[in-house]
């Protein structure tokens, strides 16, 4: 009888030794070494990315907010040039928000929980970061964000 489990738990280990123990990957930014963990970082973007199409407006325009409010505002050091391409960066949100504004009083741009709570959880995980660093990083992110935009039907 006990001999009977004995294959049943050998597969089980083996396939446990196949599974990653973690989905830690080790980045290198010359000198420096970063552990990233890949699952919950692309977890959280296909959950984003599955929002319903209705929803898309009334996201774009959380984002917006959030990068008008929170990133480009502090991204006032570094050179002239630097600046002057995230202000050339920030009025274009700008305008590209009131016409989504001036839309919206049109056609209503609906805003559904799962717009509001992925909004929350970026808020959040922003907010846990020192300010400069956090915008920093979002500025860095940005290309994601344009290429969503370039890719919306």
């Amino acid at each position: 009888m006990e001999d009977s489990h004995f294959p049943s738990l050998l597969n089980t280990a083996f396939l446990l030794c196949l599974i990653p123990t973690s989905s830690l990957k080790q980045l290198h930014f010359g000198h420096c070494v970063v552990s990233v963990n890949m699952y919950e970082i692309q977890k959280g973007f296909g959950e984003i990315k599955e929002m319903t199409s209705e929803e898309r407006c009334c996201f774009f325009q959380y984002l917006l907010k959030f990068y008008l409010a929170n990133v480009f505002s502090q991204c006032r050091e570094g050179s002239n040039f630097h600046q002057r391409r995230v202000s050339r960066i920030a009025n274009n949100f700008l305008s590209i928000k009131k016409e989504l504004t001036l839309c919206d009083t049109v056609t209503t741009c609906p805003c559904g929980k799962e717009a509001s709570h992925k909004y929350e959880q970026i808020l959040k995980q922003f907010q846990k970061m020192d300010s400069h660093s956090a915008a920093l990083k979002a500025l860095g992110e940005l290309d994601i964000l344009l290429d969503w935009i370039d890719k919306a039907e």
